[in-house]
């Protein structure tokens, strides 16, 4: 564990200042990056590190794409920038970090199931946000199913569904792949890793929408008359709080999805096992 521990920290160190010079990342992100990479190595196993990077690596390309087009959706819509900060980081990656203590005090296949669903979700989620907004057709609400802008909380799109199911199954075969070149720790290959993540991430993103339709907090601006996450919105006015838990911001809706989508995904390996 110790030079599991040792390597997982360097490896987290140059990824996430990798992040970091590209702007990924934020100095506090890059802390949690660290923080995150260097325990769920340690104390789980190489093939989380890497599910991690994986998830890390491909969101920040996929945030490349289309950059100016999603640029105008997000300072409209969205609190935060392209920039992930040591919140964000958290909310995506504190399950899995919990789980690999989990696994650390006792293996067990209940927590490789926990972290399969979370990173599955992490990466589905935000797959679907990153490729989903470049749809040319207006989303819909995931419990009105009425046509709303892009960007709104709640909204969903076929395309945006797409990527939400690719991105789960592409963390299901890796795990898979990487438990088959022996970076499991023990943990054989089981093809309910498949199963489990494609399920769970696609459960734990749709978790995602439907807290951010209902109970996420979400502001008014009056100047534009539109609904927004913001707190100063693009216009440069200061918006109300409209609808939603005051408290339960877009961090705290991805630590719940991601939650939501481990526990899934832990279902079906207690079925599978």
């Amino acid at each position: 564990m110790l030079v599991r521990l040792l390597a997982g920290f360097c490896l987290s160190l140059l990824v996430g200042g990798l992040g970091y010079w590209r702007r990924s990342l934020s100095l506090s992100g890059w802390l949690g990056a660290v923080l995150i990479g260097t325990l769920t190595v340690g104390a789980g196993s190489w093939a989380w590190g890497w599910l991690i990077i994986l998830f890390f690596a491909s969101s920040s390309l996929l945030s490349k794409v289309g950059k100016r087009r999603k640029a105008v959706v997000a300072l409209d819509k969205f609190s935060k920038d392209d920039r992930r900060d040591i919140w964000q980081t958290m909310a995506n990656g504190g399950i899995p970090l919990l789980s690999a203590l989990g696994y650390a005090w006792q293996p067990h296949v209940a927590w490789w199931g926990l972290a399969l669903g979370a990173i599955a979700t992490a990466t589905a989620d935000t797959w679907a946000t990153e490729i989903g907004t470049l749809s040319k057709g207006r989303p819909f609400m995931l419990t009105t199913f009425k046509r709303v802008e892009r960007g709104r909380s709640g909204a969903i799109s076929g395309l945006g569904m797409a990527a939400t199911s690719l991105g789960a199954l592409i963390i299901g075969l890796s795990a898979w792949g990487l438990t088959g070149l022996g970076l499991g720790n023990g943990q054989e290959p089981q093809f309910w890793f498949v199963v489990a993540a494609t399920v769970g991430g696609i459960a734990g993103s749709l978790a995602d929408s439907l807290l951010g339709a209902t109970v996420q907090q979400m502001r008014w601006c009056e100047h534009c008359a539109t609904e927004t996450e913001r707190t100063i919105h693009k216009c440069g006015n200061q918006t109300r709080h409209y609808r939603g838990l005051a408290w339960l911001n877009n961090d705290w809706v991805n630590l719940l999805s991601t939650g939501s989508g481990a526990l899934v995904s832990l279902f079906i390996a207690t079925l599978a096992n």
